[in-house]
């Protein structure tokens, strides 16, 4: 009886907690992903050596979608999250007091805590919103985030360069995040009925979603570690590299408002679709321009650089929505922990396979990479399109339970089996 009653204003309260504690965060994580590799290049250590401690936290970040929900299940999200900012904050305080050449160990961790923190995360806004509204809150915080990582990114730049201090500012930041989560006076999501979401369960009623997040996730990985070098590769002074990976997060931010909107009032593979259709597009326009040599090619690099950025990054949270409609929100927790996952891998192996379309073709292979993948994906999504979906009868939203936010029970097997 207390849940029915309980203040519209309480929910309100705890997703505004949890986005701060979220966009703090965020800066606290750039200035990780950013420092840590410019210290072991200033400190010239081998390319692989550096390469494997970027894996790491990727290989951390999977581990911890499997370990972690049983953990947040068991606790709760509150304290969960302040579980995670503590061990973040005190791994980001090891780095200056071990060699680079174990900071793999780290990052590893590193990368257990920060899928901690998203599921945390996304799993207590998503299960707090309605089916109308989750395309739009959910963009909206991917907007406030994208947002902090410009900003942090560009500050990070300076700090870097001006402070030794640097990684217990990154220390200070983790730490930070845990005041407005653990002064909110809200009661974090409720855990309901203890039940596990299958990845063959979601790839049966929303394949659109586990196809949409693993393309995130390869598009991301790429842009995101090796976009710069194809600048640096192609002839861009530095400035004009670094600013190819800010244009590609302009362009995600520009269009991440209106994607989500669409999310909730328009089919979500056509969505993706026609978000996929435009990278190819410009992918091609790309390739037309570097052949030509055109006049202000710099600028055009920038601008459909842009223009992929926003036509790759957005589609997570079109994805996202798409499985929560299909599926329900009483299995967010489980949604969010396999959806997360599923980013994850394409984010690790998204810049392996991106750097062996360059070696073999060039600098110029990152774009075929691109076109291929996108070209891919939207051919999957289109077959989709022209085929009935099952019918998501035993999952869908349902409008008149309490949003509860249930999870994987600790064992990994359903207290209560899925409907089939």
């Amino acid at each position: 009886m207390s849940q029915a009653i309980e203040p519209r204003t309480s929910s309100i309260a705890a997703l505004g907690a949890i986005v701060s504690g979220a966009l703090i965060l965020q800066v606290a994580a750039t200035i990780m992903n950013t420092v840590v590799p410019l210290k072991m290049a200033l400190e010239q250590k081998a390319p692989m050596l550096i390469g494997i401690v970027g894996s790491a936290y990727s290989i951390g970040f999977l581990a911890g979608c499997f370990m972690v929900p049983g953990f947040i299940r068991r606790i709760g999200h509150i304290r969960a999250f302040a579980v995670f900012s503590a061990l973040q904050a005190i791994l980001a305080l090891s780095f200056p007091l071990t060699s680079p050449d174990f900071w793999g160990v780290w990052r590893l961790g590193m990368g257990v805590g920060g899928a901690g923190h998203a599921i945390c995360i996304e799993s207590w806004i998503s299960g707090q919103a309605k089916a109308g509204q989750r395309g739009r809150l959910f963009g909206l915080y991917q907007i406030l985030n994208r947002l902090a990582l410009i900003s942090s990114q560009i500050a990070c730049g300076y700090v870097s360069l001006q402070s030794g201090d640097v990684f217990l500012m990154a220390s200070a930041t983790f730490s930070l995040a845990l005041i407005p989560v653990a002064m909110t006076r809200a009661k974090g999501p409720e855990s309901g009925e203890v039940i596990s979401v299958r990845l063959n369960t979601i790839w049966q009623y929303a394949p659109a979603a586990v196809i949409g997040c693993l393309y995130v996730g390869l598009m991301g990985g790429a842009l995101t570690n090796v976009a710069p070098a194809y600048g640096i590769l192609i002839g861009l002074d530095q400035a004009w590299a670094i600013l190819l990976t800010a244009g590609i997060q302009i362009g995600a931010l520009v269009l991440q408002w209106p994607l989500g909107l669409l999310a909730d009032r328009v089919e979500s593979r056509i969505i993706m679709l026609s978000a996929t259709t435009s990278v190819v597009l410009c992918t091609l326009a790309l390739g037309v321009v570097l052949f030509l040599a055109l006049p202000h090619s710099r600028f055009w690099l920038f601008g459909l650089f842009a223009l992929i950025g926003a036509g790759s990054m957005p589609i997570y949270t079109v994805a996202v929505a798409h499985a929560y409609f299909r599926l329900g929100r009483e299995r967010a927790l489980g949604l969010s922990a396999q959806l997360l996952f599923l980013w994850a891998v394409g984010s690790a192996i998204g810049p392996v396979i991106a750097a062996a379309f360059m070696q073999v073709s060039g600098p110029n292979g990152l774009l075929i990479y691109l076109g291929l993948l996108s070209a891919g994906t939207g051919a999957y999504l289109a077959f989709r399109l022209r085929r009935k979906p099952p019918s998501a009868e035993p999952f869908g939203e349902r409008a008149t339970t309490a949003p509860t936010i249930p999870d994987l029970a600790p064992s990994g097997r359903t207290a209560h089996p899925e409907p089939k």
